[in-house]
């Protein structure tokens, strides 16, 4: 699953999933709609952009879906790498943080895929 306001990123982040030979379940560039996206797909993994489209970001996401699935591995995708944002996604112990712009070796390490 991919949350993620920026089109652009979101396709780029899909490609590269895809060529990693991850399925993307579904996308989401509000908050609302990433937490009903998540609960009913159940993925495995979440690349979470911090601001999102309208008034909530991906930690009020996460917080929102962490009690239904507290197992799910929410990787969070940001450009957002001020002191204060970053201590908010760490409060949520997030399963990994990469910042922006991000390759496809960080993606495949942060899944668990072996780098070459």
């Amino acid at each position: 699953m991919i949350v993620e306001d920026d089109f652009l990123i979101m396709e780029y982040l899909r490609e590269l999933s895809e060529e990693m030979g991850l399925n993307v379940l579904g996308t989401a560039d509000i908050a609302e709609q990433a937490v009903s996206t998540i609960l009913e797909n159940r993925p495995d993994f979440v690349f979470m952009d911090l601001r999102l489209g309208g008034d909530k970001d991906g930690v009020d996401v996460a917080h929102a879906i962490q009690p239904d699935m507290p197992e799910l591995k929410i990787i969070y995708i940001t450009g957002s790498n001020e002191p204060a944002s970053l201590a908010r996604i760490s409060a949520d112990h997030p399963h990994q943080v990469l910042i922006k712009p991000v390759v496809e070796r960080d993606l495949r390490r942060a899944v668990g895929i072996t780098v070459n």
